[in-house]
């Protein structure tokens, strides 16, 4: 909503109208970086770290089934 009401003050003829529309993107711009921040990221550096967990736990279970083989021969 914001970005639409941004774009309509820059397209504006009015040079101090364009000025608001050129601070209000800043703003909008601004407000979704922190929004990507605050609930992307740690969402993505939670999903990074399960994947790295269930790797690890695999890589661990596989190997002491391999070391079971090897004892067997």
């Amino acid at each position: 909503m914001l970005s639409i009401l941004s774009l309509m003050l820059v397209s504006s003829v009015k040079h101090e109208t364009r000025l608001n529309g050129y601070i209000l993107t800043g703003i909008s711009r601004f407000a979704g970086a922190l929004v990507f921040v605050l609930v992307d990221l740690p969402a993505f550096v939670l999903a990074n770290l399960i994947q790295t967990y269930v790797a690890f736990k695999g890589y661990y279970n596989n190997k002491r089934v391999g070391d079971k083989k090897n004892e067997i021969i």
